[in-house]
């Protein structure tokens, strides 16, 4: 994974130019495969001279075009999608390096209303922390410190870390009389009209901000590992609704930023003639007849085999590959292709049902299950089941609960899991409860060292105040990151009501169980979902 940090100043003309020019310096011993990214442009690229000149410091002049995000007034008209675009430009620019060093304010830089809290909500998006440069002209200690601590506050408020400060500007103090600023955080010392010249732990402090990170996850940072991650280790991923708009905005999109290789199903000509009408670029796509005769052959001898027992015949499999979903699906299963996405035309049972009959559970999986993402404003919770499961029984739920663990530890979420009841540990009393109780016995069993806490209630699992009157005791009540609802009934109104309430991003559902990957998409997805969900795709054919 690439590292970065975000080095930015904290008021206009602080002194950034001379600081960059050595911390660029210093970071080039450490990586040698350094890049540089501009956050946000004054307007045309080619009039940031300030930048072009710390880019052609790293030998990366000719990346000018590539290695910014967004504009200034892109972001004043509408931030959503400016921070989105500054997102996947910089996670599509900075997969070629070891580290990047992100340029936030820079001197000469307009300094606009709201500019720290910009800066933080940047920082968090994209995944790291700030190396903060603050002016120390015409100010006193006390004053240093106090305007750091206030600029500390507006950018930590927006849920990204402090890793560095620069002090420029200063007069010759020690570090003893500027007081404990930032606590932990390490402070460089710039002083006036002096040649900087690093000291040792100076050097550290660089290196330490460029790994520091952070352990916030916004739905744009979250989105951005996907992305990252797909990319590391190319998939197949077949879909197999290529007749759909979204499909073929996702598939030019998946194959220009290299997400995984995409496999359309379907007429080539006339997929490529509505491509070009739209403007994509799909010629790097593979395609797949439904009617190749050798494929049909091969597919159905193999679906007849797996459905012989069900009195399925060879001439019935060839009537059931018409369906574009079983036709997909037996791709996977015979392993011409790595995963499958589909959902955007049909129907849930469409795209789930051929994965029963087809790729069915793999070793130790109970059944198949699904669970979303929830990506909240800064951290990911995992929850299941809410789209595949109507009334699990206490060993359908057990096995929920493993899966979703699973699926947690497999996008980064470490588990610990709620499972979920109107009562919290012995407060109430019924057939629920009871359920719900001897369901956490057994998933304790099937998975020993997995922290799980059950029966318990939505608000004891997340609130650590409320855990310490419920569960003092608990390792996971007001910790919890995977909720187990006990039916589907209440999962789906659960994830729902947090999507449409609290703003949460749902990425799903994500099927678990199955021996390869496929996933459905809502029928209402956006392409950003389906971009999504084919990365979810990749990563599960991963591993």
């Amino acid at each position: 994974m690439t590292k970065s940090v975000y080095f930015t100043a904290a008021e206009g003309n602080s002194g950034t130019r001379a600081v960059a020019r050595v911390v660029i310096e210093q970071l080039k011993k450490d990586y040698p495969n350094l890049g540089v990214f501009r956050a946000f442009t004054n307007g045309p690229i080619s009039t940031d001279d300030e930048f072009k000149e710390l880019l052609a410091q790293v030998g990366r002049a000719d990346d000018l075009d590539i290695a910014w995000g967004t504009t200034r007034k892109a972001y004043f008209t509408d931030e959503d999608a400016a921070m989105t675009d500054l997102v996947k430009r910089y996670t599509d620019y900075a997969h070629n390096f070891d580290a990047v060093l992100i340029l936030g304010l820079l001197d000469g830089d307009p300094v606009n209303p709201g500019v720290l809290a910009r800066t933080g909500r940047a920082a968090a998006n994209l995944g790291t922390s700030v190396f903060l440069v603050v002016s120390g002209a015409l100010r006193s200690p006390t004053e240093i410190m106090d305007m750091s601590h206030l600029v500390t506050l507006e950018i930590q408020g927006e849920n990204a870390p402090i890793s560095a400060v620069a002090i420029t500007h200063a007069d010759r103090v020690t570090a003893e009389e500027q007081g404990p600023m930032h606590g932990d955080t390490p402070i460089i010392y710039f002083y006036e009209g002096e040649q900087v010249e690093l000291e040792h732990h100076d050097a550290e402090t660089i290196k330490g901000a460029m790994e520091h990170g952070s352990e916030v996850i916004t739905p744009l940072s979250f989105q951005s590992s996907l992305i990252s991650r797909a990319r590391g280790d190319r998939k197949r991923i077949a879909l197999p609704e290529a007749s759909d708009e979204r499909i073929l905005r996702a598939a030019d999109e998946l194959i220009s930023r290299e997400v995984a290789d995409i496999i359309l199903v379907g007429d080539k000509p006339e997929i490529l003639g509505r491509a070009e009408n739209l403007g994509l670029d799909l010629s790097r796509a593979e395609f797949v007849s439904p009617e190749d005769p050798e494929r049909i052959e091969k597919y159905a001898t193999e679906f007849a085999r797996l459905r012989e027992k069900r009195g399925v015949t060879y001439e019935q499999a060839v009537e059931t590959l018409k369906d574009l979903s079983y036709f997909a699906t037996m791709m996977v299963h015979m392993d011409d292709a790595d995963g499958m996405v589909s959902g955007a035309v049909n129907t849930t049972a469409n795209t789930i049902v051929p994965s029963f009959q087809i790729i069915k559970t793999k070793p130790g999986a109970k059944l198949v299950s699904s669970c979303f993402l929830m990506l909240m404003e800064d951290r990911v919770y995992v929850y299941g089941d809410c789209a595949v499961t109507t009334n699990p029984n206490p060993e359908q739920l057990a096995g929920i609960a493993v899966s979703s663990a699973e699926t947690a530890v497999q996008f980064g979420v470490d588990p610990r899991v709620a499972m979920l009841s109107y009562s919290t540990g012995t407060s109430g009393a019924g057939p629920d409860v009871d359920a719900v109780v001897e369901a956490t016995s057994l998933a304790k069993e099937m998975s020993p060292d997995l922290p799980i806490e059950g029966p318990i209630q939505y608000d004891a699992a997340v609130e650590p105040k409320v855990a310490a009157t419920k569960l003092p005791d608990s390792e996971v009540a007001g910790r919890a990151t995977v909720f187990i609802f006990p039916e589907l009934n209440s999962g789906n109104i659960g994830y729902k009501a947090v999507q449409r309430s609290a703003g949460a991003v749902a990425v799903g559902p994500v099927l678990q169980g199955l021996n390869k990957p496929v996933n459905d998409l809502s029928r209402g997805a956006l392409v950003e979902d389906i971009v999504n969900t084919v990365a979810i795709t990749a990563i599960q054919a991963q591993s």
